[in-house]
Formats: structure tokens, C-alpha cells, sequence
């Protein structure tokens, strides 16, 4: 029957050949699925209107690059790509494809739409196509496609005349250009640090211009950082017609460049639209001072001192530094030997201006007894301005390592650790506190293992900071006086001893031992054990401030909620949350968690146990609980893997009823923790 009408249709059409017949009406072509009008485009942005051929169906409207779909071999590779997109975008906020798809499709006709942030002088698609809400919004049309090009940043001619003027480490820079009407930019480095960014082969190999728009951006960074509105940032770097510019306190005998070009800047931000020109100079000596300084030192004790800088100006830049002394070097030798160690530091390290005292309370405190210091005062801007200053002393003796005392106590008990408190009877002695199981205490083995750690942090220090010495390093790695130490990692129901490891200052060798037995005795488990059950993960975006109060804290975020049972024994109720996968107690025993959430427990309340936590979806977290019995003794540490994702998400309104029935018991708001 097929074959009959089609040879059929052939015949007529032969005969429609062969007679004069009245003109056949063309039929109307069918209207596309969507009509896409591009508007108009700029350097990063496109206007554009589309027209559904069914305005009441759902459809998605996205952008790609040229070169993006054509990596596309087939129609349906770009498709699932965008519905990969969209799946990750909803994962992130905590929903399914099918929660998310309402806040992004369109219906309807679309006039005057516009999508930013697109690169200039670039080819680009826009991507329309339906899809179907009732069958989880799978593809419902062929792909339409409308090809634009964003505009290219008109490359405008303007050559900066740019002169310098040196006069010691400063500079004035004139700046005339040719097109008075543009806008520019101008900034300046030492040579060095251009050619680390752009020509060192073990540097970035930035191109110029890219290098001149990331030296832009992190002057903008700093500025915004610094509290200055965009204005004021605009007004501050962007500059028009001719202007003189001046830079101070560079470093001296130093080669300079200066990098310029001209902007453009609109509603969508600012674009180099020149060549990028630079331009060099060298700095000479820094500009000198005639700034004296007077320096006071009273109230030297064995580690500390009172002192005074007085200079004879309080306008000019000056390095002031306390430091032990060799006993050799002058003030001349030591001041050069900081401004060759320190380098580029040094500008940092020079901002003092005005009197600089410690005194009395805020005397300052020195590292070691019995040393002998320096105090130096000299001024630096980019380079020695002054002559330097310096006072020596040397502090009081300190103590006899064969006089000093130890005392130690054992504190906040439990099953995994304790606090040690260590009271030393003289402040001056450094030494290395330590604990171990009873039986266990090796000596030799330990001290071996103290003085390569003293070796580490000394030889480390040094890559900073040359000068440094060992007692500094103890000053800042080690013990004096009295101290308290969290001991963890340990077992229930288990004695420990402790160890002192007493420190020459000058070496930081262990030159004295003092053992403790049976210091204390860790505690044995309580007989409370609650457990952790999960009531469910809810979208902080569907709770919007409702239940808590703070929309703009839970906006994107998941809202975990636990409950804690077994708490017949519980005296006190002790929770937290951790990150990562740590349910697992051969791979984390109850004693390394109970290192890991150190600080971090926070109690509950036994008639309301219930924790809200606030989390990030898709991310693995345990939450953790133990409790005190009527005795005091902590129990073991109960575990509960969480990772809120968009499937396992529960029902809002199972929240509000837990929420509302829980403050309506308890007379109180619950909380939830971030």
C-alpha cells in the first residue's frame, strides 16, 4: 500500500509536468523551535533576545566559545557536558538536577538578555535548546545555535614622552601623552624583580603586558585591602593627561623600570588598550640624614632590660634592633652586616620614626642570662641614611643548672591524657619537658632525639637569618620557668613517668636529666557510652533563617543534625564534628582522636541532645561525643560518618517540627555550630 500511493504521487507530479495547471501555493516554512537575535555585543558582554516557538515550555539558554562546541563531534556531547555543568552547580548547593533545574531554565520570550564576563575579540555561541520537565528535564529540541564575536579592544595610538629625574634614591617622573584624553597607568620596580617575573628562565615567563596587568591587580588588591573604596583605588592609580610623579626611599644604586600604558575603563571594568611602554633609570645613593640617636639602657635584669631610643627628629625612617653581641663588632660593622643580611627586608624592618622605649612593664625581654646585647639605632630609607648608634650591656648571671628545680603535676585526667605543669625554680635555665609510659623511658635514645630537634630548628632559623643564635632559638622553640603541656596519645588505666631535659643556653646540648615517676596514672574508662544517631541533613538555603535566624550563614550550606542516645549514666555530655572519614577505629584509635578534637569539645545538654551542624555539602565529617559518668571518669569516644549530599537531603519540614518541638520544650532557641 505504501509503494502503491508513492508511485502514485510520482504520476501526478509527472502530469502537474505536462499541464498547464494554476499556480500551487508554497507552503509556509515551520517556525524554528527558537529564534535567537543577537542585539548588539561589546569587548566582554552580549544583548541578545530569544523567541520559543512554545512559549509555556521550558528550555535552557547558555553560552559557549566557538572553540568549545566545535570540540563537540556530535549534538548530544554538548548537551550532556552543560547538564554535567548544571548537576556539579546543584551538588554544590545541595540539590538534584530536577530541585535545581526551575532556577535556571527560562519560558517564554526573552528580550534584551545579556551575558558578561565573556573574553574580547572572541567567537561564541549562544546555546538554546527545550527540555522536558516532566521527564527530569531531559533534552526536548534540537540544539539552536546563534554565533557572535564579542568586540576587540580598539588598539588606540598614544606614546608616552616619560622623563626622570634622580636626585639620590627618589625620583620624578613626567609623564606627557600624545592623546590627552586617555587614561593611564604607571608603576616602577627594581630591574630584578621585573626580570624574576618576566625573562629569568627560573622565574614566571610572564609576557610584558600580562606582567604590567598582574603588578595593576595586586596594587589594586592592596588598596581594597586596605579599606579604600573603588573610587578612591580609580582615583589613586588611574591617571589622565600630563602629570608629574614622584617615587621616594628607593633602593639605592639600584636599576629601575617603568612600566605604562593606556586604559580604557567602563561599566565593565578596565582594559589595556595600548602598547605597553617601558622605560628605565638608576637610582644613586640614598638621600643622607643629619638624624642622631641617644640611646639609654637601666633596669638590665637577667632577661630583661629597660632601654630608650631617642632621635634628634621625629620625621625620619630609622632601623632599631636588639640583638646578642659578639663582643667585637662595631656599630659600623654590625649595621652593614644587617643591611647585607636582610637585603629587601630592611625596608620593612625600618619604620620606625620618633622615641622607641621598653620600659618598666613593657621592659623587653632578652633570651638569656649572663649575654651580652646590643641595642642599634640607624637610619635606612632604601638605603643608610645615618650613622649608627649603638649601646652595649650585658645581662644579669643567670642560675646553676646544679641548683635549679623541677616540680611537676598532673592535671585534667583522663583516660587518653593529662595537662603537666612544670615549675621551674629558675626562670634563666631552658629545658625540654616530656612523658612517656613507665618502663619506657630510653635515655640516651631521647636526648638523642631533643638535640637533632634543637639542630633542625637552629639550622632552619639560619636559611632566615644568619646571624641567630641558640639561645634565640630556645627563646623561641623551648621552655623557661614554669609551663603547662598538654600530654596526649595515651592509653587507658596506664602510669606515666616524666622527664626534664635541662639545655646549656649557649649550645642547647642537654647538659643535666631529671626524671618523675608514676606522675600520674591515666584514668580508666567510665561506664557512660552514648551513641551518635544521624536525624537527617537539611538544606540551609530551604531553612533560609527561618529556624536560626541567620539566612545569610546557612544560604548554601547543609544543616547536619545528630542526636545522641544512651545517656541513662551521663553526668556531662561532651560533642564535636571533625573532618574527614575518622568512624574507623582501627585506622583512629579513641586516643588519637581525642588528640585530633583537643579544644574543640563542647558540651550538650542532656535534656535536649540534639547538635545542628552547620557543613559544607559533599564533604566527608565524624561526629564525635563522649560523656563523664556520675563518677567524673570519660567514656569512650562514640563515632558517626556524615557527608550531606543532594540525595540523601531530607525534608525541611522535618527539621521545623524537631526545631520547634525542641524550643517549645526547652523554653530556650537552639544554636547551630559553624
Amino acid at each position: 500500500m505504501r509503494l502503491f500511493r508513492l508511485l502514485l504521487g510520482v504520476v501526478v507530479l509527472l502530469m502537474a509536468a505536462c499541464h498547464q495547471e494554476p499556480d500551487t501555493p508554497v507552503p509556509t516554512p515551520e517556525k524554528p523551535d527558537f529564534e535567537i537575535t543577537i542585539n548588539g555585543t561589546t569587548r566582554g558582554s552580549v544583548t541578545f533576545s530569544v523567541e520559543p516557538k512554545d512559549m509555556d515550555a521550558p528550555y535552557l539558554c547558555t553560552v559557549f566559545t566557538k572553540a568549545e562546541c566545535e570540540e563537540f563531534t556530535r549534538e548530544e556531547f554538548l548537551v550532556e557536558t552543560i547538564f554535567q555543568q548544571l548537576r556539579d552547580e546543584a551538588s554544590n548547593v545541595g540539590k538534584t538536577l530536577e530541585e535545581y533545574m526551575p532556577e535556571v531554565v527560562d519560558r517564554g520570550a526573552i528580550a534584551e538578555a545579556k551575558f558578561s564576563g565573556l573574553a574580547a575579540d572572541t567567537d561564541y555561541y549562544i546555546v538554546v535548546f527545550g527540555v522536558d520537565e516532566a521527564n527530569g528535564y531531559k533534552q526536548s529540541t534540537a540544539v539552536t545555535r546563534a554565533a557572535f564575536k564579542t568586540m576587540n579592544v580598539a588598539g588606540l595610538v598614544c606614546d608616552f614622552k616619560v622623563s626622570r629625574a634622580v636626585e639620590n634614591n627618589s625620583v620624578v617622573i613626567s609623564v606627557v601623552p600624545s592623546d590627552k584624553e586617555i587614561k593611564w597607568y604607571l608603576c616602577t620596580m627594581p630591574k630584578s624583580q621585573y626580570d624574576y617575573y618576566v625573562t629569568a628562565e627560573d622565574g614566571y615567563q610572564m609576557s610584558e603586558s600580562y606582567f604590567y596587568e598582574y603588578y595593576f591587580q595586586q596594587e589594586i588588591n592592596s588598596l581594597l585591602e586596605q579599606g579604600y573604596t573603588e573610587q578612591q583605588v580609580i582615583d589613586t592609580l588611574i591617571h589622565q593627561g600630563d602629570m608629574q610623579l614622584e617615587a621616594k626611599g628607593l633602593q639605592e644604586y639600584t636599576e629601575y623600570y617603568i612600566l605604562i600604558a593606556g586604559l580604557i575603563l567602563d561599566e565593565e571594568g578596565i582594559v589595556i588598550c595600548t602598547d605597553v611602554q617601558r622605560e628605565g633609570y638608576t637610582t644613586e645613593g640614598a638621600a643622607q640624614s643629619s638624624m642622631t640617636f641617644e640611646i639609654e639602657v637601666w633596669d638590665i635584669g637577667q632577661m630583661e632590660a629597660s632601654f630608650r631610643i631617642t632621635p634628634s627628629n621625629d620625621k625620619d625612617k630609622y632601623c632599631a634592633l636588639v640583638a646578642p653581641w659578639d663582643g667585637v663588632s662595631t656599630a659600623d660593622e654590625q649595621m652593614h652586616r644587617l643591611v647585607n643580611q636582610w637585603g629587601g627586608w630592611m625596608d620593612l624592618m625600618s619604620n620606625d620614626r620618633g622615641v622607641v622605649e621598653h620600659v618598666g612593664a613593657s621592659a623587653f625581654k632578652l633570651p638569656a642570662a649572663d649575654t651580652q646585647y646590643y641595642i642599634i639605632a640607624f637610619g635606612y630609607d632604601g638605603g643608610i641614611t645615618t650613622e649608627a648608634a649603638m649601646k652595649t650591656f650585658r645581662t644579669l648571671p643567670g642560675g646553676s643548672l646544679e641548683e635549679v628545680e623541677f616540680t611537676i603535676s598532673a592535671t585534667n585526667i583522663s583516660p587518653y591524657g593529662f595537662t603537666m605543669n612544670v615549675a621551674s625554680s629558675d626562670p634563666t635555665i631552658y629545658y625540654v619537658p616530656g612523658a612517656c609510659v613507665a618502663g619506657m623511658y630510653d635515655e640516651q635514645t631521647f636526648i638523642g632525639y631533643e638535640e637533632e630537634a634543637i639542630d633542625y630548628y637552629y639550622t632552619g632559623s639560619k636559611d632566615f637569618n644568619q646571624s641567630i643564635t641558640i639561645c634565640e632559638v630556645l627563646d623561641q622553640y623551648y621552655y623557661n620557668g614554669n609551663c603547662s603541656v598538654k600530654v596526649s596519645g595515651l592509653q587507658p588505666d596506664t602510669d606515666i613517668m616524666a622527664y626534664i631535659f635541662a639545655l646549656d643556653v649557649h649550645t642547647g646540648k642537654v647538659v643535666k636529666t631529671y626524671t618523675f615517676d608514676n606522675i600520674a596514672r591515666t584514668s580508666t574508662l567510665g561506664v557512660a557510652n552514648p551513641s551518635i544517631e544521624l536525624v537527617g541533613y537539611f538544606s540551609g538555603d530551604e531553612e533560609a533563617g527561618a529556624l536560626f535566624g541567620d539566612a545569610a550563614a546557612t544560604k548554601g550550606r547543609a544543616i547536619t543534625v545528630v542526636k545522641y542516645n544512651d545517656l541513662d549514666s551521663v553526668r556531662t555530655l561532651f560533642t564535636t564534628m571533625v573532618e574527614g572519614d575518622c568512624s574507623n577505629t582501627t585506622t583512629y584509635s579513641d586516643s588519637e582522636l581525642w588528640s585530633i578534637a583537643d579544644g574543640f569539645w563542647t558540651t550538650c545538654k542532656v535534656s535536649s541532645p540534639y547538635t545542628f551542624y552547620l557543613t559544607d555539602w559533599n564533604v566527608e565529617q565524624t561526629a564525635l561525643a563522649y560523656a563523664t559518668d556520675n563518677t567524673g571518669k570519660a567514656g569512650a569516644i562514640a563515632r558517626l560518618y556524615t557527608m550531606p549530599t543532594a540525595e540523601n537531603k531530607g525534608d525541611i519540614d522535618d527539621l521545623k517540627s524537631l526545631v520547634e518541638g525542641l524550643n517549645s520544650s526547652t523554653r530556650a532557641s537552639l544554636e547551630l555550630i559553624r
